[in-house]
């Protein structure tokens, strides 16, 4: 049996699958980036919420946020191997590679992740050959639903000019200033926290201050994350994965036109292609 996982920085999709690629077992946990949790905090997230679920595991399969590193991913692995001793060395890869798979397969194409946190790639079918540096939501990200979500805290906090907004806003998070400061500047997780609000940008896209964040944010994804993978490769395929994406499609697909791309794909999670994917490749352990 083959255990995949998918995990963002908000939480991981786990699936236990047989050789044909049915679904035995779907669980799911908190995110498990490196980047964010110490290896024994993850070990016991393992322990708690998956391990007593499932067995036979005969290898594991992880991408994840974070694992792109290959000191963190090999710290990841390590406790993988210790949760599920098999014969077979757990494969830990970038969240990144995750996606190419899910959605090119083994054709080559480009790549997009826009969920809590953003990337791109260029696949060749099985391996990435070209990536722009993700560098998180202080210096990059952009179209993330971190990102859209701090820059609506700014806009909200700053401005005098959004107080319907600002109230409505208040209202519905049942937040003031001093706790959303609080949470962002000393408190964990603070990406996750931001991306919290992409519903409340979401049902508020046509306010004139939100439709020019949501706007902004996608055509500088396409400007940092696109355009420098498409300069070579001008008719490979555009597909997409993650939350933001795939709620934000009407808007992403408007500036994707804009920049005279076609998205051939949006998928709300990569679990689903990741089990084609592996079903195929069930030989190769």
């Amino acid at each position: 049996m083959l255990l995949i996982a998918d995990s963002g920085s908000t939480k991981t999709d786990w699936r236990l699958i047989d050789k044909s690629g049915d679904c035995l077992v779907s669980l799911k946990s908190k995110g498990l980036n490196p980047y964010f949790l110490q290896p024994k905090d993850i070990k016991h997230v393992l322990l708690e919420k998956i391990k007593g679920h499932i067995s036979n595991v005969n290898k594991v399969v992880f991408y994840g946020a974070g694992c792109g590193h290959p000191v963190k991913a090999a710290e990841l692995a390590q406790v993988l191997n210790e949760v599920f001793p098999t014969e077979n060395s757990s494969e830990v890869n970038g969240d990144i590679l995750g996606a190419a798979r899910s959605l090119h397969q083994h054709e080559p194409g480009i790549a997009c992740i826009l969920g809590t946190g953003s990337n791109s790639c260029l696949y060749d079918g099985k391996n990435i050959i070209g990536t722009v540096p993700s560098l998180g939501f202080i210096l990059g990200d952009q179209g993330s639903g971190t990102v859209l979500g701090r820059d609506l805290i700014r806009e909200l906090l700053q401005s005098n000019n959004n107080s319907d907004l600002r109230e409505e806003f208040f209202e519905t998070y049942q937040l003031d200033q001093r706790e959303i400061l609080d949470k962002i500047y000393n408190q964990p997780r603070p990406n996750r926290f931001l991306a919290s609000f992409t519903p409340f940008l979401l049902k508020h896209a046509s306010n004139p201050v939100i439709h020019r964040i949501i706007y902004q944010n996608f055509r500088q994804f396409f400007d940092f994350y696109i355009l420098p993978l498409r300069k070579s490769n001008p008719t490979l395929s555009l597909k997409f994965t993650g939350s933001v994406a795939f709620h934000f499609a009407e808007h992403l697909s408007i500036v994707a036109q804009e920049y005279s791309e076609i998205i051939e794909l949006i998928e709300q999670s990569p679990m689903e292609g990741l089990k084609n994917y592996h079903s195929h490749t069930f030989a190769s352990f």
